[in-house]
């Protein structure tokens, strides 16, 4: 196989994220060079990337020599595996080794039944994606919870993702019905590969894969019943707006003078909000301007870290916050699109 090192480079760094750091078979520890694409897998997620000139290949290319493919300098790879899967990679004037594995211990996704067909701008999916993956936890026991729900209905597409504390959900007109439940891993990975273009999206119950003319990412789907997240925005009688980066900018200052997990505590009233932290070393406040009068006075703690990666998850100027009283959700929403999110107050001493 002969290629251009920073074609290589590039679909390599790209496939290279479903790579298991602890595979339960041998071959996933590499990528399969395969009929034209470069292919990883961790039995959960697959990534097919094209890589054009490699459609009459069948080679694992191992671990061990990703970092020397990255190093090698731009130019011309010659990459050739022996009848005894002994890799040899050229380049310049370089040359080395690999010990590699036969191509068919490497397990290829399968054939699917009773499959569904829709399509999507990749800009919209991944931007509701970007906005709503936050809320979703990195680990835990309750494979729904760790899971982004994609949700097409009444001429709707929602994408919602919650833990427990939080509860993101973004929307954008849609027609079709369907509802996937994709591991947050997964949608790491679609947020990472820098897809462009219409993604095909094809599934049934249990899997699911996304096409694009460059990828292909195929996932499991998880299996369960979704949490009713429509009926948790309900209308709450406190309304007011702010700037969205005034607020994170306060709330990152109160939190850089604790070490400690404190709430934040947030004291409305008329067109102010005064944010504090207090601890055994810090007596920290700010006051934020409000641009819409608050009709009543509320005091109301939250997790700092939450309420900042929430704001962090939009990307307008101003955002509204609604109240309910202080022991009620706060809702925020952004001023150009349908992107919301709630954050759950906690306890203050």
């Amino acid at each position: 196989m002969k290629i251009q090192k920073k074609e290589l480079a590039q679909k390599l760094n790209r496939v290279k994220m479903a790579v298991p750091k602890k595979p339960i078979q041998a071959a996933l520890q590499g990528v399969l060079v395969k009929d034209g694409y470069l292919i990883g897998s961790n039995l959960e997620t697959t990534i097919r990337a094209k890589l054009e000139g490699t459609e009459r290949e069948c080679f694992i290319i191992p671990e061990r020599a990703f970092d020397l493919i990255n190093n090698l300098p731009d130019g011309e790879v010659d990459i050739s595996v022996s009848s005894k899967n002994t890799m040899t990679i050229k380049a310049d004037r370089i040359k080395n080794k690999y010990q590699t594995m036969s191509p068919e211990q490497f397990p290829v996704v399968s054939a699917w039944e009773n499959e569904k067909e829709l399509s999507i701008d990749a800009d919209i999916l991944l931007e509701s994606m970007k906005r709503v993956s936050y809320a979703i936890p990195a680990q835990g026991t309750n494979a729904v919870m760790n899971s982004m729900c994609v949700q097409a209905a009444e001429g709707e597409l929602n994408f919602v993702g919650l833990d427990g504390h939080v509860l993101a959900w973004d929307r954008v007109n849609y027609d079709g019905e369907f509802e996937l439940l994709i591991p947050k891993n997964t949608v790491e990975k679609l947020k990472s590969l820098g897809i462009t273009g219409k993604v095909q999206i094809k599934h049934n119950k249990t899997q699911a894969v996304f096409i694009t003319e460059e990828y292909e990412v195929y996932t499991r789907l998880m299996e369960g019943e979704y949490f009713k997240y429509k009926a948790m925005f309900n209308k709450l009688p406190l309304h007011t707006v702010i700037s969205r980066e005034n607020l994170l900018e306060a709330i990152t200052r109160a939190k850089m003078c604790t070490d400690e997990f404190k709430p934040v505590r947030f004291e409305l009233q008329g067109r102010s909000l005064n944010l504090s932290i207090r601890d055994s070393t810090t007596d920290y406040d700010e006051t934020v301007d409000l641009q819409e009068e608050l009709s009543d006075k509320l005091v109301i703690g939250f997790n700092a870290k939450l309420v900042m990666e929430t704001l962090k998850a939009f990307d307008c100027a101003n955002v509204g916050m609604a109240f309910g009283g202080a022991k009620m959700p706060m809702i925020v929403e952004a001023e150009d699109s349908d992107f919301k999110a709630i954050v759950l107050p906690v306890a203050m001493e």
